[in-house]
């Protein structure tokens, strides 16, 4: 297996490597080229090594965008490459081009699907055309697609000064919502509810310099109706144009100012005539915005009269182990569907059953280092699944993005609905960080 990541500034070792590695390979071999994988991402990197997939990985290795070198050490090649450079990537892809066969190519997180699709432009790959991607990247643009085909979303204004942000304000009554068009994880998403407040949220997306994942956030605001109800993802892959669904997921937020997400539940109960509504609503939108050899995570609130409303969908894998709950609760490996879509296969969906599967994160937003850790011992005494620790004693935790404050995650599968809330809760509650 490789042990390091190559540079790409010697284009002759690069070359050199490639056709080393290309020797060995058999015609039979399944090649998945990774851009940056990243939490979820990794598990599904894993289930391919079972699968017996041969990996491949490009990384900036450089702070978000770093990979860890256990999972580095599990490739038959790696390079270290501005991932967000076109250039550079594309001119490795030539060399792999030229001596092996790339089976499909997978984002590590959102900010790589434009790379994502170039390359498979490039290699005549199935997936996302490179022209509907900006509609599945910015939220603004994929707000007016949906709006011209009649689909409910929230009412909304994009902003781009202070002078506009005050004439959307009197268009739209607070409470209302402001966000970047092109972020991810809830990075900058505010709940305002009075002129301070929003002017407040607006200048901070307004004069932003961040970068995550490479990649500088828009200075662009979507400033948007609030929808209240409650709040469910749905998850599931688009293969040769047809939606096929694997959960609808509840969710669970620190507060209703910033959103952090601090827990899920996969396939919850819901009237079959909800389900049916949220999952044809999810169709009209993915037959607008056409994502397609993918998998799917869309975000909607579910009004009073049972409209559904999307927050935002993307073309990946939902975060936050939410593949990995419902491989617990479907009892099928979402994985390997995922992998079909990627690689235009067909593959038959068998029957899914009906537990119930649940996940908390430890949400501190206080916490910049842990000295301490008391109620592990309590909550392992509970039937769950996984208790998992993210970051090592006395070691900095970062503030930006504010998911990151979320210091572990316990899971746990069954067959009790209430039971399993009332359990993931209480665990949350016994846990103490100082």
């Amino acid at each position: 297996m490789n042990t390091q990541l190559l540079a790409t500034l010697d284009i002759k070792l690069v070359k050199h490597k490639i056709k080393k590695v290309a020797k060995n390979l058999n015609k039979s071999d399944k090649i998945i080229l990774f851009i940056e994988p990243y939490g979820a991402t990794i598990s599904l990197l894993k289930r391919g090594l079972e699968n017996g997939y041969k990996i491949i990985i490009f990384t900036a290795n450089s702070e978000l965008r770093t990979v860890p070198a256990d999972i580095i050490a599990l490739s038959i090649l790696s390079f270290k490459v501005d991932t967000v450079n076109e250039n550079d990537v594309l001119a490795i892809i030539k060399l792999l081009n030229e001596h092996m066969i790339i089976n499909a190519v997978l984002p590590g997180f959102e900010y790589f699907l434009p790379i994502v699709a170039t390359i498979n432009h490039y290699i005549e790959l199935p997936g996302i055309s490179v022209p509907n991607i900006i509609q599945l990247r910015n939220k603004a643009i994929m707000r007016e697609k949906l709006a011209q085909a009649n689909i409910p979303i929230p009412k909304y204004h994009l902003v781009d000064s202070i002078e506009k942000m005050k004439i959307a304000m009197q268009k739209i009554p607070f409470p209302a919502i402001c966000k970047p068009v092109d972020a991810a994880g809830s990075v900058n998403v505010k709940f305002v509810n009075h002129t301070p407040e929003a002017i407040k949220a607006a200048t901070r997306i307004l004069e932003s310099k961040d970068v995550l994942w490479g990649h500088k956030i828009s200075n662009l605001v979507l400033y948007e109706e609030y929808i209240s109800g409650k709040e469910y993802s749905v998850e599931g892959i688009v293969s040769h144009d047809e939606v096929i669904f694997f959960s609808i997921t509840e969710k669970f937020v620190s507060d209703e100012i910033e959103f952090i997400e601090i827990g899920h539940i996969v396939n919850p109960p819901l009237s079959e005539d909800l389900k049916d509504r949220i999952e044809k609503y999810i169709i009209d939108v993915i037959s607008v915005l056409r994502p397609n050899h993918c998998p799917f995570h869309a975000e909607i609130r579910v009004k009073a009269d049972g409209q559904p409303i999307l927050m935002e969908i993307a073309a990946r894998l939902a975060g936050d182990k939410i593949g990995e709950l419902i491989n617990l609760a479907r009892g099928v490996n979402y994985f390997d569907y995922i992998y079909a879509a990627y690689l235009g296969e067909k593959k038959p969906l068998t029957i899914m059953r009906n537990d119930y599967a649940g996940i908390r994160f430890f949400y501190r937003p206080n916490i910049s280092h842990i000295s301490s850790i008391s109620g592990i011992s309590k909550a392992r005494e509970c039937a769950i699944d996984e208790l998992c620790f993210y970051y090592r004693m006395n070691t900095p935790i970062p503030e930006f993005p504010k998911p990151l404050r979320r210091l572990c995650h316990v899971m746990m599968r069954g067959i009790d609905y209430i039971h399993i809330i009332k359990t993931l809760t209480d665990i949350d509650a016994m846990m103490k960080f100082t």
